[in-house]
């Protein structure tokens, strides 16, 4: 994972990336667990300027602020030309953002979907180019709190 300092620290920053950093991190904790999931590239930016390159990972999540509150967009399946990842490439946003209450449960429901999408020991990334966007954007829209939703 990869997080720069949000707004808890930066100037810059539209939105706080270290607590949905811990978040994420509070969540999975089972060293099983995470060797079943295998290797991702977790990438959270406070603001477009992008010290966290949320664009480059296989799961991304940048803050935004809207109407003076904090929202997530998430996007998947970027890549930072790493022989991991293959050819450089940006993410795509999954729809619109999310609070920060919601991204946890949001990046859960995408490896969930993961889990139940892959194929043999495939990596999310593979899984993610094999399948395409759709049923991670629908796992993640389901794992929404029924908050009003931005844009």
């Amino acid at each position: 994972m990869i997080a720069c300092p949000g707004g808890d620290f930066c100037a810059l920053a539209n939105a706080r990336s270290l607590p949905i950093a811990q978040a994420v991190t509070e969540r999975y904790q089972d060293l099983d667990e995470l060797d079943d999931i295998g290797e991702i590239d977790l990438h959270i930016s406070g603001c477009i300027n992008s010290c966290g390159h949320h664009h480059s990972g296989h799961i991304g999540v940048l803050g935004v602020d809207k109407d003076g509150r904090e929202w997530y967009q998430i996007t998947l399946g970027g890549s930072d030309g790493s022989a991991a990842s293959g050819a450089p490439q940006p993410g795509k946003v999954i729809g619109p953002s999310f609070s920060a209450a919601e991204v946890p449960d949001a990046i859960e429901a995408i490896l969930t979907t993961y889990r139940d999408t892959r194929e043999h020991q495939e990596r999310f990334i593979d899984t993610v180019r094999r399948v395409g966007l759709e049923p991670f954007k629908t796992s993640a829209n389901a794992a929404r709190a029924n908050e009003e939703v931005s844009a």
